[in-house]
C-alpha cells in the first residue's frame, strides 16, 4: 500500500517530462505551392514560382527532400521584356533521432541563380541540430554543419559559349529557425541561414532568410504570405549587378 501511494504521488512528477515533449507527426507528409506577385506602374515586373517537399519521419531518423523554382521577368516601355529572375533550389536531409533535444544530420543542396550569375553550386556536409522549444504550437532549434561546396559561375553575357568557372570551397553553415501558431489556423516562421567560408569568414559569406504567414483556410488548402531575402558578397565579383536581392511572394498551396 505504501509503495502504491508513493507511485501515485511520483506520477505527476515523472509524466511531467513526457508531456513536454509532443508525439511525432504522422510519417509521411508533402506540400505542393504556387506563388506569384505582380508589380507595375514605369516597369512591369512579375514573378512566379513553385515549391514542393515530402517528409518521412520517425523517432529514428527524418528524411526530408525540397524544391523550389521562381522565375521572373521585366519590361519598361522604352525596352523589351527581359527575364530578371530564375531560381532553381533543391535540398535533401536525413535528420537522425530528430525529437530529441540534440539530433545529428547530413544535407546535400543544389542552387542555380541567374540573379547572383551562378550556373550551379552543390553542396553537401553534416552537422548537429540543437532543438530548444517543441511544442505542439512553437518550435525553435539552432542547427551547424561543415559544407563542401563548389560553384560554377556564369559566364558574362558578351561570352555565353566559355564554360563556367567552378571554385570550391569549405564553409560554415548556421540556421536558425522559429515557428510559432498563434491560433489554429494562422502560423508564423522565420529560418536564417549563414554560410561563412571557413578562413575568410568577413570576405566571403552567404545569408539567406525566409520569413512566412501561412492560413489554413481548410485541413489541407492554405495562403500564404513569403519574404525571401538572399546577400551573397561575391555575386558582385561573378558579375551580378547586386550582393542582396529580396522577393514578396504570394502563394496557395496544400499540405497532407
Amino acid at each position: 500500500m505504501r509503495t502504491f501511494l508513493l507511485l501515485l504521488c511520483a506520477a505527476p512528477a515523472l509524466a511531467a517530462p513526457l508531456a513536454a515533449h509532443p508525439a511525432p507527426p504522422r510519417v509521411r507528409s508533402g506540400s505542393a505551392r504556387a506563388d506569384g506577385t505582380l508589380l507595375f506602374g514605369n516597369a512591369e515586373q512579375r514573378v512566379v514560382g513553385a515549391r514542393g517537399g515530402v517528409a518521412r519521419a520517425d523517432s529514428t531518423l527524418e528524411v526530408d527532400a525540397s524544391l523550389q523554382v521562381l522565375y521572373g521577368d521585366a519590361a519598361a516601355e522604352d525596352r523589351p521584356r527581359e527575364v530578371t529572375k530564375r531560381l532553381w533550389l533543391g535540398a535533401l536531409s536525413a535528420d537522425w533521432r530528430p525529437y530529441a533535444p540534440w539530433s545529428p544530420f547530413a544535407l546535400a543542396t543544389y542552387e542555380s541563380n541567374l540573379e547572383k550569375r551562378i550556373a550551379s553550386r552543390v553542396a553537401w556536409g553534416v552537422g548537429a541540430k540543437r532543438t530548444f522549444v517543441r511544442s505542439a504550437r512553437t518550435e525553435a532549434s539552432l542547427s551547424v554543419a561543415l559544407l563542401d561546396e563548389r560553384t560554377g559561375a556564369r559566364p558574362d553575357r558578351d561570352a555565353a559559349a566559355a564554360p563556367p568557372r567552378v571554385v570550391r570551397v569549405t564553409r560554415w553553415s548556421a540556421r536558425a529557425r522559429v515557428q510559432h501558431g498563434l491560433d489554429r489556423r494562422l502560423r508564423l516562421s522565420h529560418t536564417t541561414f549563414y554560410r561563412p567560408r571557413v578562413r575568410t569568414a568577413g570576405t566571403d559569406f552567404v545569408v539567406v532568410s525566409t520569413s512566412e504567414a501561412r492560413y489554413a483556410m481548410t485541413r489541407a488548402l492554405e495562403a500564404s504570405l513569403s519574404l525571401l531575402v538572399n546577400h551573397d558578397n561575391q555575386a558582385p565579383r561573378r558579375g551580378a549587378r547586386v550582393a542582396t536581392d529580396g522577393t514578396v511572394l504570394f502563394g496557395l498551396g496544400a499540405r497532407w
